[in-house]
């Protein structure tokens, strides 16, 4: 009988322990990827509801030295007329996410290359599909620099990833 119980400590100890700071970083991670798939549904609703506000600026008379109005204009024609492409993109990076964390969850190396992609390729492709333009270079800056933190924070916990 004692044999069984040293042969069960055995295996346990084998197996691989995940850390806890990537716990907290694989909770946090599947919560933003949660919310990442419900934004980009909210951000689709919004956006197809703004199309009223789009024509109202359109038809809108007076002076604008500044140029504002037409760089709002403009972000706002982006917006709409990509409004489906970003919601498909916004839903499937979320998963790839989704997929690449839950990876990590069960140390596999490949999740984080999986990760990366995801997380990465939404703020580039938002400001690809907003033209560059000012409300969506800044937007598309802040989630690139929210991005980059969780990849080096996952960076940082790349050694204890198992293949």
């Amino acid at each position: 009988m004692e044999t069984n119980f040293n042969t069960e400590q055995l295996a346990e100890s084998e197996k691989p322990t995940r850390p806890q700071f990537l716990t907290v970083l694989c909770i946090l991670s599947f919560i933003g990827s949660g919310l990442g798939i419900i934004g980009a549904i909210w951000n689709y609703i919004s956006v197809r509801a703004s199309t009223e506000l789009y024509q109202n600026i359109g038809n809108a008379e007076g002076e604008d030295p500044l140029g504002i109005m037409s760089s709002l204009q403009d972000s706002l024609i982006k917006a709409v007329e990509n409004a489906i492409p970003n919601l498909i993109i916004g839903i499937l990076c979320s998963i790839i996410c989704l997929v690449g964390v839950f990876m990590m969850w069960q140390l596999k190396k490949k999740g984080f290359f999986i990760y990366s992609i995801g997380e990465l390729a939404y703020p580039i492709s938002t400001f690809i599909l907003s033209g560059g333009g000012l409300i969506g270079g800044i937007g598309a800056a802040f989630s690139l620099i929210v991005a980059l933190v969780f990849v080096v924070l996952y960076g940082m916990n790349y050694k204890h990833l198992k293949l």
